[in-house]
Protein backbone atom coordinates (compact mmCIF):
# COMPACT_ATOMS: atom_id res chain seq x y z
CA UNK A 1 0.00 0.00 0.00
CA UNK A 2 1.28 3.48 -0.89
CA UNK A 3 0.76 6.04 1.85
CA UNK A 4 -0.31 9.54 0.88
CA UNK A 5 1.62 12.24 2.72
CA UNK A 6 -0.70 15.03 1.57
CA UNK A 7 -1.15 16.29 5.11
CA UNK A 8 -1.19 19.91 6.34
CA UNK A 9 2.26 19.75 7.92
CA UNK A 10 2.27 23.49 8.53
CA UNK A 11 -0.31 22.81 11.26
CA UNK A 12 2.53 21.29 13.32
CA UNK A 13 3.85 24.82 13.64
CA UNK A 14 0.51 26.53 14.30
CA UNK A 15 -1.52 23.87 16.11
CA UNK A 16 1.13 21.41 17.30
CA UNK A 17 -0.13 18.35 15.43
CA UNK A 18 -1.35 16.90 12.13
CA UNK A 19 -3.13 13.73 11.01
CA UNK A 20 -2.25 11.18 8.30
CA UNK A 21 -4.87 8.51 7.62
CA UNK A 22 -3.78 4.90 6.86
CA UNK A 23 -0.13 5.69 7.42
CA UNK A 24 0.67 2.04 8.17
CA UNK A 25 -0.61 -0.87 6.11
CA UNK A 26 -2.17 -4.05 7.50
CA UNK A 27 1.12 -5.96 7.59
CA UNK A 28 2.82 -3.16 9.53
CA UNK A 29 -0.07 -2.96 11.99
CA UNK A 30 0.14 -6.71 12.60
CA UNK A 31 3.92 -6.42 13.02
CA UNK A 32 3.37 -3.92 15.85
CA UNK A 33 0.56 -5.92 17.44
CA UNK A 34 2.74 -9.03 17.64
CA UNK A 35 5.70 -6.99 18.85
CA UNK A 36 3.58 -5.64 21.70
CA UNK A 37 2.73 -9.18 22.76
CA UNK A 38 6.38 -10.21 22.65
CA UNK A 39 7.83 -7.16 24.41
CA UNK A 40 8.43 -7.21 28.19
CA UNK A 41 6.82 -4.69 30.52
CA UNK A 42 9.13 -1.71 31.08
CA UNK A 43 10.55 -0.90 34.52
CA UNK A 44 8.63 2.34 35.02
CA UNK A 45 6.50 3.14 38.07
CA UNK A 46 4.94 6.23 36.47
CA UNK A 47 2.84 4.24 33.99
CA UNK A 48 2.43 0.82 32.44
CA UNK A 49 4.37 0.70 29.17
CA UNK A 50 6.20 -1.71 26.88
CA UNK A 51 9.09 -0.85 24.58
CA UNK A 52 9.08 -1.31 20.79
CA UNK A 53 11.79 -3.79 19.83
CA UNK A 54 14.95 -2.67 18.07
CA UNK A 55 14.03 -4.91 15.12
CA UNK A 56 10.71 -3.13 14.57
CA UNK A 57 12.26 0.32 15.07
CA UNK A 58 14.74 -0.47 12.31
CA UNK A 59 12.00 -1.73 9.99
CA UNK A 60 9.89 1.42 10.30
CA UNK A 61 12.61 4.06 10.63
CA UNK A 62 12.87 4.83 6.90
CA UNK A 63 9.11 5.33 6.55
CA UNK A 64 8.99 7.65 9.54
CA UNK A 65 12.13 9.51 8.47
CA UNK A 66 10.52 10.32 5.10
CA UNK A 67 7.91 12.32 7.01
CA UNK A 68 10.60 14.09 9.03
CA UNK A 69 12.11 15.50 5.84
CA UNK A 70 8.81 17.09 4.78
CA UNK A 71 8.13 18.38 8.29
CA UNK A 72 11.57 20.05 8.35
CA UNK A 73 10.82 21.86 5.10
CA UNK A 74 7.20 22.83 5.74
CA UNK A 75 6.96 23.31 9.52
CA UNK A 76 10.54 24.15 10.60
CA UNK A 77 10.56 21.23 13.05
CA UNK A 78 13.96 19.59 12.71
CA UNK A 79 14.41 15.99 13.90
CA UNK A 80 16.78 13.33 12.59
CA UNK A 81 17.17 10.66 15.27
CA UNK A 82 14.73 7.88 16.23
CA UNK A 83 15.38 7.81 19.96
CA UNK A 84 12.75 5.40 21.19
CA UNK A 85 9.46 3.64 20.66
CA UNK A 86 6.96 2.54 23.31
CA UNK A 87 3.51 1.00 23.49
CA UNK A 88 0.79 2.69 25.55
CA UNK A 89 -2.44 0.90 26.42
CA UNK A 90 -5.61 2.02 28.17
CA UNK A 91 -5.30 -1.04 30.42
CA UNK A 92 -2.66 -1.10 33.12
CA UNK A 93 -0.65 -4.28 33.65
CA UNK A 94 0.57 -3.08 37.05
CA UNK A 95 -0.21 -0.45 39.68
CA UNK A 96 1.46 2.85 38.75
CA UNK A 97 1.40 6.56 39.53
CA UNK A 98 -1.15 7.11 36.72
CA UNK A 99 -3.42 4.08 37.25
CA UNK A 100 -6.94 5.51 37.38
CA UNK A 101 -8.35 2.25 38.77
CA UNK A 102 -7.20 -1.36 39.00
CA UNK A 103 -6.55 -2.64 35.49
CA UNK A 104 -6.85 0.73 33.75
CA UNK A 105 -4.81 3.82 33.01
CA UNK A 106 -5.72 7.13 31.43
CA UNK A 107 -3.68 10.30 31.36
CA UNK A 108 -5.25 13.66 32.30
CA UNK A 109 -4.39 16.93 30.56
CA UNK A 110 -0.59 17.24 30.43
CA UNK A 111 2.52 18.03 28.47
CA UNK A 112 4.94 15.10 28.39
CA UNK A 113 7.33 14.92 31.31
CA UNK A 114 10.21 12.51 30.79
CA UNK A 115 11.23 13.66 27.32
CA UNK A 116 11.28 17.28 28.58
CA UNK A 117 13.53 16.41 31.51
CA UNK A 118 15.93 14.56 29.25
CA UNK A 119 16.06 16.58 26.02
CA UNK A 120 14.47 19.92 27.04
CA UNK A 121 13.65 20.72 23.40
CA UNK A 122 9.98 20.04 22.74
CA UNK A 123 9.84 21.93 19.44
CA UNK A 124 12.41 19.79 17.63
CA UNK A 125 10.80 16.65 18.99
CA UNK A 126 8.12 14.56 17.28
CA UNK A 127 5.78 11.92 18.66
CA UNK A 128 4.45 9.50 16.03
CA UNK A 129 1.31 8.20 17.76
CA UNK A 130 -0.30 5.25 15.92
CA UNK A 131 -3.14 3.02 17.20
CA UNK A 132 -2.37 -0.67 16.79
CA UNK A 133 -5.45 -2.22 18.44
CA UNK A 134 -8.53 0.05 18.39
CA UNK A 135 -11.88 -1.69 19.04
CA UNK A 136 -14.09 1.42 18.67
CA UNK A 137 -13.29 4.34 16.36
CA UNK A 138 -15.03 6.93 18.55
CA UNK A 139 -13.48 5.85 21.87
CA UNK A 140 -10.10 5.80 23.63
CA UNK A 141 -8.49 8.34 21.30
CA UNK A 142 -6.06 11.09 22.22
CA UNK A 143 -7.67 14.45 22.87
CA UNK A 144 -5.46 17.47 22.15
CA UNK A 145 -5.51 21.24 22.68
CA UNK A 146 -4.59 23.06 19.44
CA UNK A 147 -2.08 25.78 20.21
CA UNK A 148 -3.80 28.35 17.99
CA UNK A 149 -7.03 27.95 19.99
CA UNK A 150 -5.11 28.21 23.27
CA UNK A 151 -3.45 31.41 22.06
CA UNK A 152 -6.81 32.94 21.19
CA UNK A 153 -8.28 32.23 24.64
CA UNK A 154 -5.30 32.77 26.96
CA UNK A 155 -2.38 34.36 25.09
CA UNK A 156 -0.23 34.88 28.19
CA UNK A 157 -0.51 31.23 29.28
CA UNK A 158 0.00 30.12 25.68
CA UNK A 159 3.38 31.87 25.66
CA UNK A 160 4.36 30.11 28.90
CA UNK A 161 3.43 26.64 27.64
CA UNK A 162 4.91 26.97 24.16
CA UNK A 163 8.13 24.91 23.80
CA UNK A 164 7.97 23.51 27.31
CA UNK A 165 6.79 20.29 28.99
CA UNK A 166 6.17 18.59 32.35
CA UNK A 167 2.87 20.34 33.11
CA UNK A 168 -0.54 19.06 34.23
CA UNK A 169 -3.93 20.77 34.19
CA UNK A 170 -5.92 19.96 37.33
CA UNK A 171 -9.53 20.91 38.08
CA UNK A 172 -10.02 22.99 41.24
CA UNK A 173 -13.63 24.04 41.75
CA UNK A 174 -14.64 26.26 38.85
CA UNK A 175 -11.00 26.79 37.85
CA UNK A 176 -8.25 24.69 36.30
CA UNK A 177 -4.72 25.07 37.61
CA UNK A 178 -1.73 24.50 35.35
CA UNK A 179 0.84 22.71 37.53
CA UNK A 180 4.55 23.05 36.82
CA UNK A 181 5.99 19.60 37.56
CA UNK A 182 9.46 20.73 36.53
CA UNK A 183 10.20 23.51 39.02
CA UNK A 184 7.12 23.14 41.21
CA UNK A 185 4.24 25.55 41.77
CA UNK A 186 1.94 26.59 38.96
CA UNK A 187 2.20 28.30 35.58
CA UNK A 188 -1.23 29.84 35.66
CA UNK A 189 -4.98 29.39 36.11
CA UNK A 190 -7.71 28.76 33.57
CA UNK A 191 -11.25 29.98 34.13
CA UNK A 192 -12.70 27.66 31.50
CA UNK A 193 -12.56 23.93 30.79
CA UNK A 194 -10.03 22.95 28.12
CA UNK A 195 -12.79 20.74 26.71
CA UNK A 196 -14.21 23.95 25.19
CA UNK A 197 -11.25 24.19 22.78
CA UNK A 198 -10.16 20.54 22.49
CA UNK A 199 -9.97 18.36 19.40
CA UNK A 200 -10.32 14.57 19.36
CA UNK A 201 -9.27 13.02 16.04
CA UNK A 202 -11.02 9.67 15.69
CA UNK A 203 -8.24 7.24 14.85
CA UNK A 204 -8.35 3.79 13.28
CA UNK A 205 -5.47 1.28 13.47
CA UNK A 206 -2.63 2.56 11.29
CA UNK A 207 -3.68 6.22 11.37
CA UNK A 208 -0.91 8.61 12.43
CA UNK A 209 -1.39 11.48 14.85
CA UNK A 210 1.88 13.39 14.54
CA UNK A 211 2.50 15.66 17.52
CA UNK A 212 5.10 18.18 18.55
CA UNK A 213 6.65 17.51 21.96
CA UNK A 214 4.94 20.43 23.73
CA UNK A 215 1.36 19.58 22.70
CA UNK A 216 -1.17 19.48 25.55
CA UNK A 217 -3.10 16.21 25.41
CA UNK A 218 -4.96 13.55 27.41
CA UNK A 219 -6.51 10.11 27.00
CA UNK A 220 -10.10 10.48 25.80
CA UNK A 221 -11.24 7.51 27.93
CA UNK A 222 -10.16 4.04 29.04
CA UNK A 223 -13.46 2.32 28.28
CA UNK A 224 -11.96 0.13 25.54
CA UNK A 225 -8.74 -1.87 25.37
CA UNK A 226 -6.74 0.28 23.01
CA UNK A 227 -3.04 -0.24 22.26
CA UNK A 228 -0.98 2.43 20.50
CA UNK A 229 2.64 2.70 19.42
CA UNK A 230 4.53 5.93 20.03
CA UNK A 231 7.77 6.63 18.15
CA UNK A 232 9.90 9.50 19.45
CA UNK A 233 12.29 11.53 17.27
CA UNK A 234 14.78 14.14 18.49
CA UNK A 235 17.42 16.37 16.95
CA UNK A 236 20.82 14.69 17.36
CA UNK A 237 22.50 18.07 17.96
CA UNK A 238 20.19 19.13 20.81
CA UNK A 239 22.35 19.82 23.91
CA UNK A 240 21.51 17.61 26.90
CA UNK A 241 22.49 19.08 30.27
CA UNK A 242 22.87 17.47 33.67
CA UNK A 243 20.70 20.17 35.24
CA UNK A 244 17.76 19.10 33.06
CA UNK A 245 17.65 15.88 35.09
CA UNK A 246 18.72 16.80 38.61
CA UNK A 247 17.31 20.29 39.22
CA UNK A 248 13.66 20.88 40.00
CA UNK A 249 10.79 20.27 42.40
CA UNK A 250 9.35 17.39 44.40
CA UNK A 251 7.14 15.90 41.66
CA UNK A 252 10.11 15.82 39.29
CA UNK A 253 12.23 14.02 41.90
CA UNK A 254 9.53 11.37 42.37
CA UNK A 255 8.87 10.83 38.66
CA UNK A 256 12.52 10.69 37.63
CA UNK A 257 13.12 8.20 40.44
CA UNK A 258 10.21 6.11 39.16
CA UNK A 259 11.87 6.14 35.72
CA UNK A 260 15.45 5.93 36.97
CA UNK A 261 16.19 3.16 34.46
CA UNK A 262 16.35 6.05 31.97
CA UNK A 263 17.75 8.98 33.97
CA UNK A 264 20.48 7.17 35.91
CA UNK A 265 22.23 6.03 32.68
CA UNK A 266 21.96 9.58 31.34
CA UNK A 267 23.85 10.86 34.40
CA UNK A 268 26.37 8.02 34.02
CA UNK A 269 26.98 9.00 30.40
CA UNK A 270 27.66 12.63 31.33
CA UNK A 271 29.97 11.62 34.17
CA UNK A 272 31.93 9.15 32.04
CA UNK A 273 32.43 11.93 29.49
CA UNK A 274 33.47 14.34 32.26
CA UNK A 275 31.02 16.93 30.97
CA UNK A 276 27.89 18.75 32.08
CA UNK A 277 26.55 18.80 28.52
CA UNK A 278 26.50 16.39 25.58
CA UNK A 279 24.76 16.35 22.18
CA UNK A 280 21.60 14.22 22.12
CA UNK A 281 23.09 11.87 19.55
CA UNK A 282 25.92 10.86 21.87
CA UNK A 283 23.58 10.23 24.81
CA UNK A 284 21.16 8.33 22.57
CA UNK A 285 23.92 5.96 21.43
CA UNK A 286 24.87 5.29 25.06
CA UNK A 287 21.27 4.57 26.08
CA UNK A 288 20.67 2.20 23.17
CA UNK A 289 23.83 0.23 23.91
CA UNK A 290 22.80 -0.06 27.55
CA UNK A 291 19.33 -1.31 26.55
CA UNK A 292 20.98 -3.96 24.38
CA UNK A 293 23.15 -5.08 27.29
CA UNK A 294 20.18 -5.21 29.64
CA UNK A 295 18.18 -7.36 27.23
CA UNK A 296 21.11 -9.75 27.02
CA UNK A 297 21.58 -9.79 30.78
CA UNK A 298 24.96 -8.04 30.58
CA UNK A 299 23.87 -5.05 32.71
CA UNK A 300 21.64 -4.53 35.75
CA UNK A 301 18.03 -3.80 34.88
CA UNK A 302 17.47 -0.96 37.33
CA UNK A 303 19.46 1.06 39.90
CA UNK A 304 18.17 1.34 43.47
CA UNK A 305 15.58 4.00 44.33
CA UNK A 306 17.56 5.21 47.35
CA UNK A 307 20.82 5.37 45.40
CA UNK A 308 19.28 7.48 42.63
CA UNK A 309 17.58 9.86 45.07
CA UNK A 310 20.85 10.29 46.98
CA UNK A 311 22.58 11.17 43.74
CA UNK A 312 19.98 13.81 42.86
CA UNK A 313 19.98 15.32 46.36
CA UNK A 314 23.78 15.54 46.33
CA UNK A 315 23.62 17.39 43.03
CA UNK A 316 21.01 19.81 44.40
CA UNK A 317 23.12 20.54 47.48
CA UNK A 318 26.60 20.71 45.99
CA UNK A 319 26.07 21.17 42.25
CA UNK A 320 27.22 18.85 39.52
CA UNK A 321 29.73 20.83 37.55
CA UNK A 322 31.99 18.32 35.81
CA UNK A 323 33.46 20.58 33.19
CA UNK A 324 37.20 21.23 33.26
Amino acid sequence: MTTSLAAPFTSLRTQGYTLIRSFLDLDEIELLRQDFEDSPLEVNANYSVRRVSEKVLNQLDAKLAAVNKIVREEASVDVDLLNDGVYFATFSEKSTLTSVRPGAQAFPWHQDHENYWLWHDTWNYLNYYIPVVKPVLEKSNLTVVPFDRLEQRVPELYRKMLRRGATRVIGSGSRWVVKDDDRGGKLGTLHFDLAEIEDTPQLAPGDLLLMRGDLIHRTQDSSTKRIAASFRYVNSKTPVRRSYITRGGFVKAIMTTNARYLFEPALDCLEHAGKDELPAGELDAYLKELRRKRLQGEAAANPSRIGFLARVVKDKLFGGNLSS
